[in-house]
């Protein structure tokens, strides 16, 4: 990540009006992995493990709020926040699970299934799938199968991603997988129809926004998260003051 546009970014979110229908609809977080390094320099999408702890200090302080609950992606609930992460790297296992399921908050992991099978130690194995995917907290969705730009396949290519890393996933954690994430945030009107046939009832982009409940459940905002963001950057990002940057992501 460029550290001085970062900052240039910072400068102009902290001089933004919040967005009222920030706190109306649903505000869906996307993580990626925890940097437990204390150099901070794991990249953009590798948050430093202090910061990821002070994020989730900030949601739990107000889980009791109307707005501000916790809830899992396919809840009902119109307003909230959702708790989100891609890849299925190992970490979402040995930090953020640790530190969530402490204080009972539910999240979302969207795996890759030929990143479990890999053997690379940076994402999860089989057997921290499954453990992962007994905690109470925990949904497990798909991230495709081999992390593929989905909008660039033919029509059978893409049903042959969907399916077997749905299929796959079922049969490894024994329950349903109906939550997707889009690989890259590649999608187009046909990988929608086709997530909808495979058995895909929520689908996250990567798009910057708010998910309005209810409209397009297989086109849903998310609200990226990145490496340097603190607490602060949080509670900016959860009030709307970074949405001026949803055109340049």
């Amino acid at each position: 990540m460029n550290l001085l546009k970062y900052r240039l970014a910072q400068l102009v979110s902290s001089a933004q009006r919040a967005k009222p229908e920030y706190d109306l609809h649903r505000r869906v977080l996307m993580y990626h992995s925890i940097n437990q390094h204390s150099d901070g320099d794991g990249g953009t999408y590798s948050i430093l493990g202090s910061n990821f702890a002070a994020h989730v200090d900030l949601l739990a302080e107000h889980r009791e709020s109307e707005n501000s609950k916790i809830v899992s992606l396919d809840s009902p609930s119109e307003s909230g926040v959702t708790i989100t992460f891609d890849d299925g790297y190992q970490d979402t296992l040995t930090v953020a699970a640790r530190i969530l399921g402490a204080k009972k908050l539910p999240f979302t992991v969207f795996v890759t299934s030929q990143n479990i099978t890999s053997g690379n130690p940076s994402y999860l194995s089989q057997s921290q799938l499954i453990e992962l995917s007994k905690i109470p907290e925990v949904t497990i969705g798909s991230h495709g199968h081999s992390h593929t730009h989905l909008a660039e396949l033919s029509s059978l290519e893409v049903h042959d991603e969907l399916r077997q890393s749905k299929e796959w996933l079922e049969q490894t954690i024994q329950k349903a997988v109906t939550t997707l994430s889009y690989p890259h945030g590649s999608f187009n009107a046909e990988v929608v129809r086709i997530a909808a046939d495979t058995g895909y009832k929520f689908a996250a982009t990567s798009k910057w926004g708010v998910y309005q409940v209810g409209t397009r459940p297989l086109e849903i905002p998310r609200i990226d998260i990145w490496g340097p963001d603190t607490r602060r950057t949080l509670q900016q990002k959860l009030c709307g003051k970074w949405n001026w940057i949803a055109g340049l992501v």
